[in-house]
């Protein structure tokens, strides 16, 4: 009953609304050298938040790969080195269809013959395995290191698979850097008008450690662009954007956008800035920010607040979403009723596919 109710208690925190990030990054020290994951929280997040809760609490670090198979997988995650062993509770099986065994470094739970059996043990590809694809939770996957993780996989083991020499697993952290939310869509081709005005934002932020955007339309860095936003018009052609987000816990992270300018066929072209107006007043502002809207049609219409270490701080949907120029307001608040320190915050307009960016400096009397 005990393992039971803890495995109902954690399920139940990992579907706190908001309470997910759509990308976490953990790095393994090992006796054989170092290497890093990034953690899929938005596709897998009972899996990966319960990686991240046993991570935070120390309980990876001292152990060892106790199940290394050449040309298979390393595992780990059995508190007696043994792989009897677990965390106390079992977790819910999470496949997606979005995710495959195709290629080395696929981080997932391993678990017994039973449904719903994994704790904290865990694998990593050494090869493409498509053989598991849907019979085991992929939750991450390795993108600085994979030479180090082959290497633990041709050390010499012997019975049951474990390495005859140890291979350590001195600490096993997650790193101090969150990805939320990126938008537009990096997976399709972004179509556009040459000289068309686009917004694009990486939602990233750090606990206590320093945050860094650099921008590059076409590979170039673009001074004055240092936040999670950027605006900007593209050459007719085709382009690429990529945001490179750095903590300084010796992590990065590439976001990278294809965009297609010079189409002359509207039917594929996403709606530019100048579909949607939002002006935001006065700037700077102290005790209420006036957030006044047009919209052509009628529409589904959100306002998000994001100070520049990128955490949300208020969300808040407006009863008008009808055609025509309305005003909100934003009484300089967040979600908790606490009011926001003086600072720059960018507010974010949704009205059905569109969006627009702005800055507002908040100065506290």
């Amino acid at each position: 009953m005990k393992h039971f109710l803890l495995s109902v208690i954690l399920i139940g925190l990992l579907y706190v609304p908001g309470a997910m990030q759509a990308r976490a990054f953990a790095r393994w020290h090992t006796s054989m050298g170092s290497f890093t994951a990034e953690l899929y929280n938005d596709i897998a997040p009972i899996t990966a938040s319960n990686f991240m809760l046993l991570a935070n609490n120390g309980f990876y670090n001292n152990k060892i790969f106790h199940r290394v198979i050449a040309g298979f997988m390393i595992q780990d995650g059995c508190p007696y080195g043994t792989g009897y062993g677990g965390p106390g509770w079992t977790i819910q099986d999470e496949f997606s269809p979005l995710l495959h065994h195709d290629r080395p470094g696929m981080l997932a739970m391993a678990h017994s013959s039973a449904p719903n059996s994994g704790g904290s043990q865990y694998y990593i590809t050494l090869l493409p395995t498509p053989h598991l694809d849907g019979n085991y939770a992929i939750f991450g996957k390795v993108i600085e290191g994979i030479d180090v993780v082959q290497a633990i996989g041709i050390v010499p083991t012997g019975t049951n698979d474990k390495p005859i020499t140890p291979v350590n697993i001195y600490q096993l952290r997650m790193l101090d850097l969150n990805i939320n939310s990126v938008f537009p869509d990096t997976t399709q081709t972004i179509v556009c008008n040459s000289g068309e005005l686009l917004a694009f934002m990486v939602e990233a932020y750090t606990n206590t450690a320093q945050l860094t955007y650099s921008w590059y339309a076409n590979e170039i860095l673009q001074t004055g662009q240092s936040d999670m936003v950027y605006e900007s018009t593209f050459p007719a052609g085709a382009n690429t954007l990529r945001c490179n987000v750095s903590s300084s816990d010796s992590i990065a992270f590439d976001v990278t956008w294809r965009v297609q300018a010079g189409v002359q066929n509207g039917d594929d072209v996403i709606p530019a800035l100048s579909a949607l107006t939002l002006s935001c007043y006065p700037n700077p502002f102290s005790n209420s920010l006036e957030l006044e809207y047009t919209i052509k049609d009628a529409a589904e219409v959100s306002f998000t607040i994001y100070n520049l270490r990128g955490q949300k701080v208020r969300s808040f949907i407006p009863t008008a979403k009808h055609a025509g120029t309305w005003v909100g307001n934003w009484d300089t608040k967040d979600d908790r009723g606490n009011a926001c320190p003086t600072g720059t915050y960018i507010i974010r307009f949704n009205a059905g596919n569109g969006s627009i960016l702005r800055k507002s400096v908040l100065i506290r009397d």
